[in-house]
């Protein structure tokens, strides 16, 4: 008996930008990152659970998501999703079935 998860292909049903971190030499020995844009996809986004975070003297909220989109390998922990001027910073990605159709990627939104 097969343990494939089987994902409905209408679940995907954001369209995201994926961002990768690239490093740019700054000329003093150094580097600047930044993120630039690679492709866009048709991703599921699930909010998982919101922090409230204490720092310095002003407050922050974290938004945990779980992302699902179709397999590509060029989804790391340097990777970001955009939609308009919301992040979403991958922390770890995961090939559910291990068939290489479909990632999972847990995320972090920061507001």
């Amino acid at each position: 008996m097969s343990k494939e998860k089987a994902y409905d292909a209408g679940r995907f049903n954001r369209q995201l930008t994926i961002e990768n971190e690239i490093e740019i030499a700054d000329g003093c020995g150094g580097y600047v990152s930044r993120y630039e844009p690679q492709d866009t996809v048709w991703a599921h986004v699930c909010p998982m659970r919101a922090l409230t975070l204490q720092r310095a003297d002003n407050s922050a909220v974290e938004i945990s998501h779980r992302i699902l989109v179709r397999f590509r390998a060029n989804i790391s922990s340097k990777t970001r999703f955009v939609t308009g001027s919301r992040r979403f910073e991958v922390e770890a990605v995961r090939d559910p079935d291990e068939t290489r159709r479909y990632l999972e990627c847990d995320c972090v939104e920061r507001k």
